[in-house]
């Protein structure tokens, strides 16, 4: 479920952040302004309210004083806007009449005030693009500079509200792949930093900080809707892995449905049928069943597991984000206003869930490294550092494995050497053992030598070594042994208590000869190093 869930979710987002680029691009809003552009000041008063056929108008007598410096600032969104001192209509806001996309996105109006107009009426006639909108009323009436100044620091608590959380989503999207790299613990870890990187650009798009740089850009109103509708799906894939019932097909539904609500809100868009203003019910549906579904988990898992642990961490988290989320909702479709407390909800979540996850990743880790530790010691010869006995028959039984993807049984070109250290019972017996393991140490580095590169080599007996190669010719075989009798010679012109010597034998895998593998070709190497040591005892005389 959750690999078809991501592959249509990335595909359905990538249609609309496509779609989302050439509408904006393509999208044009007329803005007719007939005053000059000078400085202004902040100035925010009742007006004279009434509304007819739809429109909104707000009315009132311009100040008797100097306006040259001063601007009214008012904010519309998905609204046109007209202006009138005095009759005379002085700025316009307005849309293509065939646009495929009817609004006008989120807007500062700013409003240059001159001289003449002092002492005159002036009336504000605002439509709104869709039925449900409305106005809020509040203009601001100054300097440009002191106007700027009191709307981005009225907006600033929730700018840094929305900074946090797209910032802490993108540290745990970095933590994920380069820290966890792998694994479910890494999946869901990015899941959730991706929700929270939507989330927080979600949120930064509801500020209207955005809108004041960038007025009316179409870019700003596609990436908030978009953000909005994708942040569920990953959410809820997160979110399942924290709950024992995480097998559930409420989960599913949730999903699907979502990413078929992203699908008909997009499309309906393209076909110019409905704007995505106007489908924005459907995702506070899908948000509504999400909620829904986060309930009835959350009670079965406190039923079936009890409110501890764990559990009760989820559970309280989750009922922080109902409350937020059910709030938030409440308070935009019967205020019209639009509140942090949903991203506040999801923030407290952030932060705990985030502190929860980066302790457990830290612990899987330090397991695994605990793992892979004891692992290396049980493959790996303490005296020598190189691979024991067990890891060479692990080693020989992948190389003799089937081919994945062919399936066939192929053992490849390998040649397997023998190699048996002369002497080493005489030195044990006549200087110690602990210069016989100086002798083992020493034979061990020439012999690590040779494979460096390519190959193996391994201690798997007292003094017995043995080693595997690519085979690719007797050349290739011979260069090895004279490196091998190299390696022999610089260790006696150091000095030692006794002679170092070291037999070697080696085979070539033979398909025909070898019945048992390369276990087959073990055997015949070490009957040429069997050879090869009796001749060294002939020749010295024992």
């Amino acid at each position: 479920m959750e690999k078809r869930v991501t592959g249509i979710y990335f595909a359905v987002l990538l249609l609309g952040i496509i779609y989302a680029v050439f509408a904006a691009a393509s999208a044009q809003n007329t803005v007719e302004d007939k005053s000059a552009h000078e400085g202004v000041v902040l100035w925010a008063d009742e007006m004279e309210f009434t509304a007819q056929d739809g429109r909104y108008y707000y009315t009132r007598i311009l100040p008797p004083e100097n306006l040259s410096e001063k601007v009214i600032v008012y904010n519309t969104i998905h609204m046109f806007s007209e202006v009138f001192v005095d009759g005379k209509r002085v700025y316009a806001l307005t849309g293509e009449p065939d646009a495929a996309i009817k609004t006008t996105g989120f807007y500062w109006n700013v409003i240059p005030l001159t001289q003449e107009y002092a002492g005159k009426e002036i009336v504000f006639v605002i439509t709104p693009v869709y039925r449900d909108a409305a106005p809020k009323g509040d203009f601001y009436y100054g300097t440009y500079r002191e106007a700027e100044h009191k709307i981005l620091t009225e907006r600033l608590f929730r700018l840094a509200l929305a900074c946090i959380i797209a910032l802490a989503g993108i540290v745990m999207l970095l933590y994920g792949i380069f820290v966890v790299k792998k694994g479910q613990d890494a999946k869901t870890v990015i899941q959730f930093s991706i929700f929270a990187a939507l989330l927080g650009v979600w949120s930064i798009t509801e500020t209207q900080i955005l809108d004041w740089i960038f007025p009316g850009s179409m870019v700003i109103v596609f990436v908030s809707h978009l953000s909005l509708m994708t942040m569920l799906i990953p959410f809820m894939l997160f979110l399942r892995h924290m709950y024992h019932n995480s097998g559930s097909k409420l989960w599913s539904l949730c999903c699907y449905v979502n990413c078929a609500v992203i699908v008909v809100r997009v499309f309906l868009q393209m076909l110019g049928l409905y704007d995505l203003r106007e489908t924005l019910w459907l995702t506070h549906l899908c948000i509504v069943l999400f909620l829904t579904v986060i309930i009835i988990l959350t009670v079965q898992e406190i039923a079936v597991n009890k409110f501890i642990g764990q559990v009760k961490i989820n559970s309280i988290c989750a009922m922080v984000i109902v409350a937020s989320v059910i709030l938030e909702l409440a308070i935009y479709r019967f205020g019209k206003i639009s509140t942090p407390l949903g991203s506040m909800g999801f923030l407290f979540y952030i932060v705990v869930m985030g502190i929860i996850n980066v302790r457990r990743s830290r612990r899987l880790m330090e397991q695994a490294r605990e793992n892979e530790i004891y692992r290396k010691l049980a493959f790996t010869d303490e005296l020598t550092g190189l691979a024991n006995r067990t890891a060479f028959r692990e080693d020989l039984d992948k190389r003799m494995a089937p081919d994945k993807t062919t399936g066939a049984e192929k053992i490849l070109p390998t040649v397997v050497f023998m190699f048996d250290l002369n002497d080493l019972k005489k030195c044990n017996d006549t200087y110690g053992h602990d210069y016989g393991d100086q002798y083992i140490q020493m034979a061990a580095e020439v012999l690590k030598k040779i494979f460096i590169g390519e190959g193996k080599c391994y201690r798997i007996g007292g003094d017995e070594f043995c080693a595997w190669a690519p085979y690719t010719s007797l050349d290739e075989i011979n260069e090895k042994l004279r490196i091998l009798q190299r390696g022999i010679q610089e260790c006696n012109e150091k000095g030692f208590v006794v002679n170092v010597s070291i037999s070697a034998g080696y085979a070539i895998y033979e398909e025909g000869v070898d019945g048992g593998g390369l276990y087959s070709t073990m055997k015949r190497a070490d009957a040429m190093m069997y050879e090869k040591k009796q001749e060294y005892k002939r020749r010295i005389g024992k």
